[in-house]
């Protein structure tokens, strides 16, 4: 065969193979969710970012946990949207939540230590927390209202 009879052939592989991950990419045609705090862009209760989330040794309670997020109440008048590095396998179905930080601050870095078991921080397997890092800290509103009546 000829290089001039063969480019075509080559050109239109290489023209499916493209077409083929570009469907693969984008699966069956629906946009890809939201992830992390670009869940909550139109969301009344997510603030500014902030550079650090203080007193985070006395972690009240969490809430609105998901594999990449969880809203942490520092205080009953100051709460953070934490966004994690990747996913986070136990995050949304934790049971008890403490913070791993260099300081009485935590910032981007610091970790989050997550757990199944509501008795502390082992896991249900025996093993210990989950350890995932703090990709950003938001400001968390939970008195703004919201169209949504589950996330009160």
């Amino acid at each position: 065969m000829t290089r001039e009879k063969a480019l075509p052939i080559v050109y239109g592989t290489l023209v499916f193979l493209l077409s083929a991950c570009a469907t693969a990419a984008h699966g069956d045609g629906k946009e890809a969710k939201p992830k992390g705090v670009e869940k909550y862009a139109s969301d009344p209760r997510l603030g500014e970012e902030v550079s650090r989330m203080c007193f985070a040794s006395s972690v009240d309670s969490f809430s609105l946990a998901t594999d990449d997020t969880v809203v942490l109440e520092i205080s009953p008048t100051k709460s953070y949207l934490v966004e994690v590095s990747g996913a986070c396998s136990k995050l949304d179905s934790a049971q008890s939540i403490a913070l791993d930080a260099a300081s009485s601050c935590a910032t981007r870095g610091d970790r989050l230590l997550v757990s199944d078991s509501a008795f502390g921080l082992q896991q249900a397997s025996g093993f210990g927390p989950d350890r995932c890092m703090i990709k950003s800290i938001h400001e968390w509103d939970k008195r703004a209202k919201t169209d949504d009546k589950d996330d009160k």
